[in-house]
This record gives C-alpha cells, structure tokens and sequence, in this order.
C-alpha cells in the first residue's frame, strides 16, 4: 500500500506577466482512474489529476503550451498521457516512459500524437533505469527525440556523465539534477552538470523548487543555482510546474504562481526569461514558432 499524495492547491497568477507562448515544461496528468487505471507497483498514490484540471490552473497562470510527461504511477501504461497530449493538439507535447523493446510502430504513433522524448528514472517504481538509456537512445534517434534523466542525487550526476555524453540523442536533466542550496555551486556534481552544458547535447528543466528549497517561497535559497545554470546556458534552460506536485509529504503543496514568480523575479534580463519561457521549449519539443 503506497502513501496518498496530497492534491494541488488553487491557483494563484503570478505577479509578473507572461510573454505570448509561455510554456509549462513539465507536468504530470493522472486519471481519471475508472479509465486509466494506476500502476499496482508503484511509489506513490497521486489523488485524480486530470487535463481539465491542469487546463483551470494553466488559465489561470496565463500559459499557453504544456508538456506532458509521463507519471510513474501509471507505470508502462501510456494511455492517460497520450489522451492528454492528442487534445491538447499543437499546443501540448509528451515525454513517453517505455520500455528498450518498444516497436517502431508505437514509437511513430506517439511521434504523431505530439511526444518528443523518454524519460529515465532512477528514484521511483514504474519507469525505466538509467542503465537502459543507451537501449532507449539507439531507438529514438532516427525521430530526432531526446532523453529526460530525473537522476539519484549529485553522486550520480559524476557517474553517469560519461555516458550521458556517449548517447546519440541529446539529453534533459530535470529538476536542477536534485541539487539543494547545501550543495553550493562549486560542488563537483554541479560542476559536472555545467560542463555537461557546455556540449550543445545537454538541457536542464528547472522543475520541484519545492523539493530543493529550505526556505519556501519566494525560493532565494535555490536562486544561485538557477543563476549559473542560466550564466552556463540560457539557450538550454527550460521551466516546468511539476503539476500536481506529487510525494508532498515533507514539504508544503506549492502554489504555482510562486514557482513562476521565483524565474520572473530573478535578475537576469526579460529576453532570456523569455527565451527560457518561449524561445528554448519551442526548440527542445518541436513547437511551431508564434
């Protein structure tokens, strides 16, 4: 029996205005259950998560794109998102969890239902190990797709940075590779994943502040971090909600106006946060340009 997640609080806009295109990068849909049914093994129970209640929030937030990434807890069964990405139609996209052995023919059908990418995970049951990333990479290079990592901490980042770089797909680090403030930025891991931006194969989500912060909103802990990724980077930086902040259990249900406050607040200048928003998503999942 998996511990119930808490569900989304409401909405609230945030301060700043979006630029035209903005895009959520990073959410999760779930549900409804009596037609897409949970995963038996899995690490979390997520409360009904679904597209009509993302689209309230996106409204509300003044978004206009989203990516739906596949949720853990609906293990392989792919259903729940590809109906997400097919109404979402040009303004949504996908990440897919599947397995080395996936067919061509299903990898084709979820390139024309809008997905671009796999994602990797190590922290959670029901996706699929890094350690199959080479498999996933060779299958997903002809459609010109790319691999999302949530990774094991800062230790795996040094680790599994050889082989990120042996891929012949480009790759996207989520969730700031789960550094915290602690880390600083001079740790090894970090610098690991700087250098990893350097190569034109690497992208970053900034994606859980919740998760990294020890201080909540407005999020100042994690800001430097998110200032020499940025200094690193800013073509390859992209933002995402994480909606609806699953496995809250340690920390506050966060209010999505605050995590976007905390990118449009930030002192760097309006072109890159719009680059970050707009330019860079469009890019990354293949969007047409406004």
């Amino acid at each position: 029996m998996t511990r119930p997640c808490p569900g989304p609080v409401p909405p609230r806009a945030p301060r700043n205005r979006l630029p035209p295109g903005a895009c959520d990068s990073h959410i999760h849909v779930f549900g409804p259950y009596d037609r897409f049914p949970l995963n038996a093994d899995r690490s979390y129970t997520p409360p009904e998560a679904p597209l009509e209640s993302y689209l309230a929030m996106m409204k509300v937030m003044g978004l206009e794109r989203v990516v739906v990434v596949h949720g853990s807890a609906h293990g392989l069964m792919l259903d729940a998102t590809i109906d997400a990405v097919q109404r979402l139609g040009p303004r949504g996209r996908g990440i897919a969890v599947a397995s080395p052995d996936i067919s061509d023919g299903e990898l084709d059908r979820l390139h024309a239902a809008g997905f671009r990418g796999l994602r990797v995970v190590s922290v959670v049951r029901g996706g699929v190990a890094a350690g199959e990333a080479p498999r996933l990479a060779r299958r997903i290079e002809r459609l010109g797709w790319h691999l999302q990592f949530l990774i094991n901490g800062p230790e795996e980042m040094e680790s599994l940075a050889p082989a990120l770089l042996e891929l012949p797909v480009p790759f996207v680090i989520d969730s700031f590779g789960r550094f915290r403030p602690e880390h600083g930025v001079d740790h090894p891991g970090f610098r690991t994943l700087l250098n990893l931006l350097e190569t034109d194969r690497c992208w970053v989500k900034f994606t859980g502040l919740e998760r990294r912060t020890h201080t909540g909103p407005p999020y100042a802990d994690v800001a430097p971090l998110g200032r020499a990724l940025i200094a690193a980077r800013p073509d390859r930086i992209v933002w995402g909600s994480d909606w609806p902040h699953v496995m809250a259990f340690d920390h506050p249900v966060p209010r999505d106006g605050d995590l976007l406050d905390w990118l449009l607040d930030m002192d760097v200048s309006d072109a890159i946060k719009t680059d970050i928003l707009v330019a860079n998503p469009e890019r990354l999942y293949g969007f047409d340009p406004l």
